[in-house]
């Protein structure tokens, strides 16, 4: 499973990278959104983590980039959004879920769970 970590703060992901590829996943790293829309173009990943500390609106907009560029890409974020906040503003963008902005080890097992829920 290939996913994609789009994040200005690669050093906050160091202790999530081993719960990742220990449930199989490989994972690349972006250090903008731009650079992540280039390897999304380039090969479509299972799974886009953004964490770039996007307002609701420039998260949404990102979130129906990647869509536009592959509308099979799962999508995550990193939010300081509420839950209710979040489901409200990315409604109907069908994203995986979010991430809090200290998430743990136990958040990204969460996310990682989802995901294989998803892949069947």
């Amino acid at each position: 499973m290939d996913i994609l970590i789009v994040s200005s703060r690669p050093e906050r992901w160091s202790a999530a990278l081993p719960v990742m590829e220990s449930r199989g996943a490989s994972i690349r790293q972006a250090a903008s959104l731009e650079q992540g829309m280039e390897q999304v173009r380039r090969q479509a990943p299972a799974l886009a983590v953004l964490d770039l500390g996007l307002e609701p609106e420039g998260l949404r907009k990102a979130v129906i980039d990647i869509l536009m560029a592959d509308a099979m890409i799962h999508t995550a974020a990193v939010s300081e959004m509420s839950a209710e906040e979040f489901h409200d503003k990315m409604e109907g963008l069908g994203m995986l879920m979010s991430l809090p902005v200290d998430f743990s080890a136990q958040d990204v097992e969460q996310m990682m769970a989802a995901l294989e829920r998803l892949a069947g």
